[in-house]
């Protein structure tokens, strides 16, 4: 049902119109149809990336509102949603459709000018995954108390689990206890500012079996 907002301006869809009100004021805008065609290859695959890239982003959403979400301008949590879908698209997927897989590597949870951790890297010490970096501070590694988030992800069963230290720490642990054993794990570090505001490009630490 559509609203009137004035003489000229209204809000849904009147036949095959629809008002909308958006950033810079109202426009109109054609009602979409649902197409009668079978999609192309083209499509298929198009169709297929996007979700794969979905489905593997949406248990890390939590940290992707923090390391994409720009605190210091407007844009919320589907902007950083978007970001980071859009960076897995055009740089972590690989193969040939319908072989299509997601390079964790090239997976980004934060992105920002912060500097990153210096000779960082994990690995598992029985129920927990160590992640050790050099603390050693200059000019260009950033600030002692800048924080450090751990992100462990088992993709397999969509969990997540994390941790948060000072940079003047140098090191972190993360129980995964209630992993299942032989699952494969993916683990990633994220870095901001003390305020969470300024983040740097998330580092990918590699793979591991629980």
């Amino acid at each position: 049902m559509a609203k009137l907002i004035d003489l000229l301006t209204f809000s849904g869809a009147v036949n095959d119109m629809v008002g909308c009100r958006g950033t810079y004021g109202f426009y109109v805008r054609k009602r979409p149809r649902r197409s009668h065609k079978d999609p192309t290859p083209k499509q298929l695959e198009a169709r297929e990336r996007l979700s794969m890239v979905v489905a593997f982003l949406k248990p890390l959403k939590e940290v992707i509102y923090d390391g994409f979400g720009d605190k210091r301008r407007t844009g919320g949590r589907t902007q950083a949603m978007n970001a980071a879908t859009s960076h897995v698209l055009n740089h972590a997927v690989t193969g040939a459709y319908p072989e299509l897989h997601i390079d964790p590597a090239e997976v980004r949870l934060s992105r920002g000018g912060l500097p990153g951790l210096v000779q960082a890297g994990a690995m598992r010490v029985g129920n927990t995954v160590v992640v050790n970096w050099s603390p050693d501070m200059t000019p260009e590694s950033g600030f002692p108390d800048d924080l450090v988030r751990a992100v462990v992800y088992n993709p397999s069963e969509r969990t997540v689990m994390t941790g948060m230290v000072s940079r003047e720490t140098g090191t972190l642990t993360v129980n995964i206890a209630d992993e299942t054993p032989g699952s494969e794990l993916l683990v990633y570090v994220c870095v901001s500012d003390r305020d969470g505001k300024v983040f740097a490009n998330s580092q990918f630490l590699g793979r591991m079996t629980r």
